[in-house]
């Protein structure tokens, strides 16, 4: 730790003694003596570039774009590309020949992009893929999403006609209906990489490894998280950047432990879904199991508070088993940004030795904090930390408010007009919040977000949402549909009948929790609709009420669940099979046949166990000498089990009786 911090004082002190352009950055960030810059791992041969080798493609790049492009020098130009080599020599190769990229958010629908490349009057995007191919006006240029660009120009020296702009352009993201496009010069992104000393200062951990640090590039560059807090800042480091070729979860565990990843800076959906999958495996273990696995966590958070670091390795000491199956041993510091995190994952995975921190910020403001204490109960409190040291925190009728020399320097807003952020005015962040007497500030959800409880009482959501724990439930919302407070989540329509129960009480017990606290949820809804648009990391209450108005996502209560896939059936129920499968749910629940109501759920209204489902599907495959594929179908109403035995026993014609 010792090299890794004299290495970035040196860093720091000579970035703080240059002109704070880009070109300053670039030339201080990648002074690297045989450093690995990137690495990635293909087709299980391991690949990597050294920071100087990265440099000189990125001045390779801007030869090949200066020959490309047609446009005037400091002009936009769009990248629209996921992480990659290509993307870093994009950037770069860009501001070197005199252009100002435009940092294309790839979640956002070409529509709004399309918006964007108007507004900026961008005339060139630079791309991966043939999005963009039939627009008019538009000149695209292809690079390949491979290791390296295929273009022989490449291999050219530049020659020689460096220009250098100094301003680069982000939007903000995909799950809100708007977007803001955030302009920001050199001294602003600067400004944000200076923090660095005091972080360090504070907390030495985060460089505290005893070779390069490695960290997951998991947070796509045109993000102002992924492109500060991991890129930027850590180049400083002259940290190594793991690459992934995709995110599926194998993907991103193999990735890690393949390249032993120190450093992982993820939104709340990563932790919270990997939160998940422990709870998950824990619920399988004994009822004694998992009273030991709830002690080991108070123990660990009690030696953490006494004595952080020692109580981290003993943490890992005690979770091996734990940390063998989730993100390894290798992981040093992680940060979770870019939503509210549950209370869950906080305890849980710092609780079983990964140490999580919680930041904030925003693509107007850049980051601008995040909690350094070392001891657990403060990294699971919630807090974001105090202010860096480039910006100050104000808190103005509940909600937060910034001003400071590291924010963007200039903003247009969704069809409107550019304006410039005078860094002395307080930026409304529109985010509610609460500072403790040590000055240390907690996010209690959006401003704009406020509902009304059935007293009057106004609530924030998001306060709410960060308290729940499911283990089966990946897309919920809580919200005030029909003007009661709802909790809403959802659920695939080829659900089984068991797992349903499962999560049906689950959500039950939840909601029962929130009551007993104070939050009065008034309904439960269900639906088979996605409730997330395609690409969002999170739930959007706006967009959510968006979809329920236009019946995008219809709702259900308990009693009207009915399978979604019966709906647009073909097949014509047997009256012969309906009525023995109606005896046998009989005979199974012990009531009489007529009491049974053919769409009413087994489990969930006609009071079956799970027991008693066994036996009846035992029952109806002996009876009618057919396998039940719970694959692809529900089976838990007379109903269901009928138009699928119907089906299989008429070969899917109609009108033939049994």
């Amino acid at each position: 730790m010792g090299n890794n911090k004299s290495y970035v004082k040196r860093k720091y002190s000579n970035l703080l003694n240059t002109d704070f352009s880009f070109k300053s950055l670039f030339e201080v960030a990648h002074d690297h003596d045989g450093r690995v810059f990137y690495e990635f791992t293909h087709h299980y041969k391991r690949f990597t570039y050294t920071y100087a080798e990265t440099k000189e493609y990125c001045y390779k790049m801007a030869t090949y774009l200066s020959l490309h492009l047609t446009e005037d020098k400091g002009s936009f130009v769009g990248i629209h590309m996921e992480n990659s080599l290509n993307w870093i020599g994009c950037f770069w190769g860009l501001l070197i020949a005199g252009y100002k990229p435009m940092l294309l958010n790839c979640k956002l629908p070409l529509l709004m992009n399309l918006e964007i490349v108007d507004e900026l009057k961008i005339k060139t995007v630079i791309t991966t893929n043939d999005l963009f191919d039939s627009c008019e006006n538009l000149k695209v240029v292809k690079l390949n999403q491979g290791l390296k660009p295929y273009d022989k120009v490449l291999e050219q020296e530049l020659f020689g006609n460096e220009s250098w702009a100094d301003n680069i352009a982000l939007s903000t993201t995909a799950t809100t209906q708007n977007y803001k496009i955030c302009i920001y010069s050199g001294s602003d992104i600067i400004y944000q990489v200076l923090n660095t000393g005091k972080i360090v200062k504070e907390n030495p951990t985060i460089i505290s490894c005893d070779d390069q640090i490695r960290h997951l590039c998991f947070l796509p560059l045109y993000h102002v998280f992924g492109l500060v807090a991991t890129y930027l800042w850590f180049s400083l480091f002259g940290s190594s950047f793991v690459f992934l070729p995709d995110y599926s979860s194998e993907t991103i565990l193999k990735t890690i432990r393949r390249h032993e990843v120190t450093h992982i800076f993820a939104v709340p959906l990563l932790w919270n879904t990997i939160t998940k999958e422990v709870r998950k495996s824990v619920a399988l273990l004994s009822e004694k199991e998992q009273l030991k696995f709830e002690k080991g966590l108070m123990l660990s958070h009690k030696i953490q508070n006494i004595c952080p670091r020692y109580g981290m390795k003993l943490a890992k000491k005690l979770f091996e088993r734990v940390t063998d199956q989730t993100l390894g041993d290798s992981i040093k510091f992680m940060i979770s940004g870019g939503g509210y995190i549950s209370q869950d994952a906080l305890y849980l995975l710092n609780g079983i030795g990964y140490p999580l921190y919680n930041g904030y910020g925003s693509t107007e403001v850049g980051i601008s904090s995040v909690e350094l204490r070392l001891k657990a109960k403060y990294r699971t409190s919630g807090s974001i930390g105090e202010p860096f040291e480039s910006v100050e925190y104000l808190i103005d009728n509940g909600e937060l408010k910034i001003k400071g020399k590291s924010m963007c320097s200039y903003i247009i807003p969704r069809g409107k007009t550019l304006y410039e952020i005078n860094k002395d005015d307080w930026f409304c962040s529109n985010d509610n919040a609460s500072v403790d007497k040590n000055g240390n500030f907690y996010i209690l959800g959006r401003a704009d977000d406020v509902v009304i409880d059935s007293t009057g009482e106004k609530i924030n959501p998001d306060v709410i949402e960060k308290e729940v724990k499911l283990k089966s439930v990946n897309n919920f919302c809580i919200t005030d549909y029909e003007n009661e407070l709802s909790f809403i989540f959802e659920i695939s329509c080829k659900t089984n009948p068991l797992k349903m129960k499962t999560i049906f009480e689950e959500v039950k017990e939840e909601v029962k929790k929130l009551n007993n606290r104070g939050y009065k949820i008034v309904k439960i809804y269900y639906t088979t609709d996605s409730m997330v648009n395609k690409n969002a990391i999170k739930v959007s209450r706006r967009i959510l009420k968006n979809k329920l108005d236009s019946g995008e996502v219809r709702l259900h209560t308990l009693d009207e669940i009915i399978n979604c896939n019966n709906e647009n059936s073909n097949v014509e129920v047997s009256d012969t099979v309906l009525n023995i499968v109606k005896d046998q749910f009989a005979d199974v629940l012990g009531i009489n046949s007529s009491e049974i109501e053919p769409s009413k759920h087994f489990i969930l209204e006609l009071g079956g166990s799970s027991l008693d489902y066994a036996t009846l599907t035992t029952k109806i495959k002996s009876e009618f000498d057919v396998e039940l594929d719970f694959d692809s179908n529900i089976f838990s109403t007379v109903l269901e089990f009928s138009l699928y035995i119907s089906e299989k026993l008429n070969g899917g014609s109609k009108n033939e009786e049994v």
